[in-house]
C-alpha cells in the first residue's frame, strides 16, 4: 500500500474527518491532545499524515523546537493496520530529517511502536527514542 507523507499545517475538512477516525480507532493514545486538534495546530505544531487514495490513513503529531522535532501519538486506521503504513511514514520521516538536518524524538511509550522505531536507527536516551541522522 503506497503512502504519501504530508506535513499538514492547514488540514482540510476531509483531513479532520480522517483524523477523528484515526483518533477514535486508536484511543487512548492515537492523535490524543488536551485541546481540540484544530486549536493544537500552530506555527510549531502540525500533523504528519500518511495519505492513500486521497484519504489520511495514518497520522502522528509533530512539534518543532529548533532543530528537534518531537513526534507523538501515532495512529493508523484499523482497516489499514498491518499493511506497512507506519513503516513507510517512519521511512519518509527519517529521510526528511536527514535532508533538513533535524533530530527526531519520540517519547518512549514502551509499546510495539517503540520496538519498531528502535529498528529504524533510533536509540533510547532516557525516556526518548532519538533518531541518529545518517548525514
Amino acid at each position: 500500500m503506497p503512502v504519501k507523507l504530508e506535513h499538514l499545517t492547514n488540514p482540510t475538512e476531509d483531513d479532520f474527518t480522517d483524523f477523528e477516525k484515526i483518533r477514535s480507532e486508536t484511543e487512548p493514545h492515537g492523535l490524543a491532545v488536551d485541546t481540540p486538534l484544530r486549536e493544537w495546530i500552530n506555527q510549531s505544531r502540525w500533523v504528519i499524515g500518511g495519505r492513500f487514495n486521497d484519504r489520511i490513513i495514518g497520522a502522528l503529531l509533530a512539534e518543532r523546537n529548533g532543530d528537534h522535532v518531537r513526534l507523538a501519538n501515532a495512529g493508523v486506521r484499523r482497516i489499514t493496520q498491518r499493511r506497512g503504513v507506519m513503516h513507510q511514514m517512519l521511512h519518509f520521516l527519517c529521510k526528511w530529517a536527514d535532508e533538513e538536518r533535524l533530530t527526531l524524538e519520540f517519547v518512549d511509550s514502551e509499546d510495539s511502536l517503540s520496538e519498531a522505531i528502535l529498528r529504524r536507527n533510533f536509540e533510547r536516551q532516557g525516556n526518548l527514542l532519538v533518531y541518529k541522522r545518517t548525514v
